[in-house]
């Protein structure tokens, strides 16, 4: 698949109309406190800002627990944002009511983790599909049969399975249909929450080439979280770095993984195999010390700063802004690694 050349997180292209912009998104859940009968405030969404440009695939990476699926489900507002604005096609979607809300839901869809969890196992695999025909079209009966066939088709799963139930397909077949119930009423924006995760990695190759063949044929926008940082650099056009419930680097594709400029990015990558042992012997390992801190109280102002190698008072008293530091290169450190040299021109002939 041939991407679009990424876009730029402050200003847009003009053929790139932002469709999706987050900021300061903030989600708390109220949590058992030990030795205590008031519940503790756990922020599990940090002030996160986030910009989703039409046709591209947004990567939201990040350890597990950094609030890439709450940013996710709160962004579709599954889970009701504590603060921050969720802006849609130029609606404001946090100040909607359940009606225009359920409206605009055939417009953004969910493929969840757990293919399995996620379907109802008493419903045939049809009427799974069907479903959001019924609750966000006025489509006959014959109409969503029709067009749930045409969507099982699309996503690879064979028609003679109408009839079938869930727990008579693999896990690949299952998530299938989950994609297929995403796509079915026809969205503009699907956020895909670590899809591959559950699947053996044969299947998720297949799952992976299906996603990206269905977002270049139905011009979808999508955000795909994930922690296989492999699968995000195939997959995706922009990369958004989460850390403990914030933003700490985005960037398009090639350049972040080229020239990662947080610390944590850094780490990350440094983290994945190369197949090629001549390069994994020469380049840097970042091995973080420590254990993420827990959310319940996080350290004062850098985030990062307790496992990172270039803390330093600064790091402890101010929060960095998630700032531009290249076009399309976003960061939120006070050191961060300075952006590539520019290519020298050639010298002019005389």
């Amino acid at each position: 698949m041939s991407h679009p050349t990424p876009a730029a997180t402050v200003a847009a292209p003009g053929d790139r109309p932002a469709l999706l912009q987050v900021r300061d998104l903030a989600v708390d859940f109220k949590v058992p406190a030990k030795g205590s009968l008031r519940p503790a405030n756990l922020r599990a969404v940090a002030g996160v800002d986030l910009d989703a440009y039409r046709g591209e695939i947004l990567g939201v990476v990040g350890e597990s627990g950094c609030g890439k699926s709450t940013t996710g489900r709160a962004i579709l507002q599954l889970l009701k944002p504590s603060q921050g604005t969720v802006t849609f096609d130029g609606v404001e979607l946090t100040a909607l009511g359940r009606g225009r809300m359920r409206a605009m839901r055939r417009r953004m869809q969910m493929i969840f983790q757990d293919p399995y969890a996620s379907l109802n196992p008493r419903m045939t695999i049809g009427d799974l599909i069907e479903e959001p025909l019924l609750v966000h079209s006025r489509a006959t009966a014959r109409e969503r049969r029709a067009k749930a066939l045409t969507t099982m088709d699309l996503v690879g799963l064979s028609t003679r399975w109408h009839e079938r139930y869930p727990h008579e397909l693999s896990g690949g077949q299952r998530q299938r249909v989950g994609i297929a119930r995403a796509l079915v009423s026809d969205p503009e924006f699907v956020v895909a929450d670590e899809p591959v995760s559950a699947l053996d990695v044969s299947i998720q190759a297949q799952i992976v080439n299906l996603l990206e063949s269905l977002q270049e044929e139905l011009g979808l926008t999508m955000m795909f979280i994930a922690h296989d940082l492999a699968v995000v650099r195939h997959l995706c056009d922009r990369i958004a770095v989460m850390y403990l419930g914030t933003v700490v680097e985005t960037a398009g594709c090639e350049d972040l993984y080229t020239r990662p400029r947080h610390p944590y990015t850094q780490a990350l990558l440094s983290a994945v195999p190369i197949p090629d042992p001549l390069i994994e012997t020469e380049r840097r390992r970042r091995i973080l010390k420590g254990d993420v801190p827990s959310p319940l109280n996080p350290p004062t102002g850098c985030r990062f700063r307790t496992r990172c190698w270039k803390a330093q008072d600064i790091c402890e008293t101010q929060t960095p802004a998630l700032t531009s530091e290249a076009a399309g290169h976003q960061v939120a450190c006070h050191f961060p690694e300075p952006p590539a040299p520019e290519p020298a021109a050639p010298p002019a002939h005389t």
